[in-house]
């Protein structure tokens, strides 16, 4: 057997043919019809040594089994673990199958006829990479004949075409979409070739939107027949086409002709670059937003507004989804409550535990009454108090709302909104407490003016009564406070009014504390007041209101600190300005009342201070005179230790 697979070697018939080759002259033909090689056909071993080294796919049935031969080129279409190179040398009936009802009658009828065949793009599935697979061929079947002239043999010359029919396959489909997309979708489409930007393919929906008909656009250049668009659109083209990249672009507005007027809309548009052997072009597709926009603007000019609206109110909105059991509060809303993170919302937690407890059970009840009468339409409209989760604060809100039911008369959802209304009620509770303390200091005064005029009376018409003297100095007193209160009052009115007006002079500061210590030391006061002043702080302001403001500051601190107690009034210049301070050792303002000590009517919540009177109104015109000299005003307390009221107005320019 080692010297005729040398022999076979040797022969030249098949030498070279690649890989098929050495597998040809490998094989064992002994075990075949065929037998030794040396001996075949002449006819077979020209038509085999044509075949191996044909670097065009060529397959090959000899003799009555037809056994299969095949060469490197043929191989690739055999794919991998299947039919190579095991069908070498088999019966065609057993290396095909899968197709051998179809190829069987096209051999017998070469074999038979001895004319040729050909066949373009024929399917025939084989069994290949472990599957069976559709594969599409392009070949020829030719007879093979012998010395004698009889045909022994059918060649196959062939080239599997899978790849191009399924690439034909696909852009026939593709063009079948594309007709049905630019025919039925609802955007506009068109395609523009050539320099000209010829229109090639155009549908309704692009015509309707130029205000055109199709038979008007197609075959046309585009400018020609939409010249007004021109000028916008004529350059994007050009780029499309000179970069050869897409453009996108998304609410461009457009205007087209449409019998003599000009009609506006808006378009989201794509601009696709394409290029062939035969031709360039653009296809535009076209998406109209016009009537999006125009929703959109007027939805967001309405939202806009509602919130323009909400942000002025400052209101805040809630809504209670009561099947899935969520509550969803705005910033606002949370800040109302003292919320100041943004933690999952609950009923129960966050609601109902920020109720002040004098409110709590009404609001609840409530409530819990519009969710199970339907009769009352939900509505919800009620004031109640909060008490800030993080911050203890108190606040009252004014909250405003309905409860929605379903078909079932169960309540499904509680929507609505809620107003911060703290200032309202204080500003209820200021003016009642101030009627009340007017109404207590002035009749005070009044009561005892009228029983020092009449011990007067009395004592005069008896005769001159050595008490005469101090009796009329007291009613001067009284008198005097109520002119005070009086000036006070109509203070308070002339500069909310804005009729309050500056009369601005060139003056020593030194020589306004001077004199206000003078005044007060000789009013009679009961403190140890002293200043300490620095010279040369010239100031251009109203001496006679700044003069109010220290007179205020030193009558605050007679009056919140011990009889015999040091006051000291201190003059400095820091940074262009100058500084007055006024500080006693009093009882001291706690830190939450600081705030709010120069808001008009305010006064500090202290049973200390409560029987000590006033009206909350010097502090509040003392801030409204030092901030229309451009300067600032403040106090710095502590309980218990006293309190530092200062204010600063800018020096005079030099």
């Amino acid at each position: 057997m080692a010297a005729n697979s040398k022999l076979q070697n040797t022969l030249m018939f098949w030498q070279g043919g690649g890989e098929m080759g050495e597998l040809t002259r490998g094989h064992d033909w002994h075990k075949t019809s065929l037998g030794d090689p040396e001996y075949w056909p002449q006819s077979l071993k020209t038509t085999l040594s044509i075949l191996l080294n044909s670097r065009f796919p060529m397959f090959l049935w000899w003799g009555p089994e037809l056994l299969c031969f095949y060469n490197d080129a043929y191989r690739p279409s055999l794919g991998e673990n299947a039919k190579h190179p095991h069908i070498l040398g088999m019966p065609a009936k057993e290396a095909w199958p899968e197709i051998w009802d179809t190829i069987k009658p096209l051999i017998d009828g070469v074999l038979k006829t001895g004319e040729a065949t050909f066949y373009e793009n024929l399917l025939l599935p084989i069994f290949r990479n472990n599957k069976m697979e559709e594969v599409y061929w392009t070949f020829s079947y030719s007879p093979v004949t012998n010395e004698l002239g009889e045909r022994e043999a059918v060649l196959v010359t062939c080239m599997e075409t899978t790849l191009q029919v399924q690439l034909i396959s696909n852009l026939q489909e593709s063009e079948r979409r594309f007709k049905i997309l630019v025919d039925d979708v609802g955007v506009g489409i068109t395609v523009l070739t050539g320099d000209d930007l010829v229109i090639s393919v155009v549908n309704a929906r692009f015509a309707q939107l130029v205000h055109r008909t199709v038979d008007q656009l197609a075959g046309h250049p585009i400018f020609n027949v939409i010249p007004e668009a021109a000028p916008d659109f004529k350059p994007i083209i050009a780029k499309v086409l000179r970069d050869q990249q897409a453009i996108y672009l998304f609410e461009k507005e457009y205007g087209v002709l449409s019998e003599g007027e000009t009609v506006t809309g808006y378009l989201n548009l794509v601009y696709q670059p394409f290029s062939n052997e035969t031709e360039t072009g653009v296809m535009i597709i076209c998406q109209d937003v016009t009537q999006q926009i125009l929703s959109r603007r007027q939805v967001e000019q309405a939202l806009e507004q509602l919130t323009l609206s909400k942000e002025a109110a400052q209101l805040g909105t809630f809504d209670l989804d009561l099947v899935n059991n969520t509550m969803l509060w705005d910033e606002r809303c949370r800040q109302l409550f003292g919320i100041t993170d943004f933690h999952e919302l609950d009923y129960s937690n966050d609601f109902a535990a920020g109720l002040h407890p004098e409110d709590k059970d009404r609001i609840l009840s409530l409530i819990d009454h519009l969710y199970k009468t339907p009769s009352t339409n939900g509505v919800y409209d009620v004031e109640y108090r909060t008490i800030g989760a993080a911050d203890g604060r108190l606040r009252w809100v004014r909250a405003k709302g309905r409860v929605y039911y379903d078909a079932h008369d169960t309540a499904v959802r509680f929507i609505g909104s809620v107003l911060d209304i703290t200032e309202q009620k204080d500003d209820d509770q200021r003016k009642s407490d101030f009627i009340s303390m007017v109404s207590h200091e002035l009749k005070t005064p009044l009561t005892l003016i009228k029983g020092y005029n009449q011990l007067l009376k009395e004592d005069v018409e008896t005769a001159t009564h050595p008490t005469a003297m101090s009796f009329l100095m007291q009613t001067e007193k009284q008198i005097n406070k109520m002119i005070g209160l009086t000036e006070s009052f109509l203070n308070v009115s002339m500069l909310e009014s804005g009729k309050i007006s500056l009369n601005k002079t060139l003056f020593d500061m030194d020589d306004l504390i001077k004199q206000v210590h003078s005044e007060s030391l000789a009013s009679g006061q009961t403190h140890n007041i002293h200043c300490a002043t620095k010279e040369g702080s010239i100031v251009e302001a109203d001496f006679n209101k700044i003069s109010q403001v220290l007179h205020n500051f030193i009558s605050n601190a007679v009056k919140y600190s011990k009889p015999g107690s040091a006051i000291l009034i201190d003059c400095e210049q820091l940074d262009k300005q100058v500084k007055v301070t006024v500080k006693d050792t009093g009882m001291g303002i706690n830190k939450q009342d600081v705030p709010f000590v120069f808001e008009r009517f305010y006064r500090v919540q202290n049973p200390q201070i409560n029987a000590i009177s006033g009206f909350g109104i010097g502090l509040y015109l003392s801030q409204e005179i030092i901030e229309r000299h451009n300067g600032k005003i403040g106090v710095e307390s502590v309980p218990d230790e006293g309190s530092s009221f200062w204010f600063s107005i800018p020096l005079a320019e030099k």
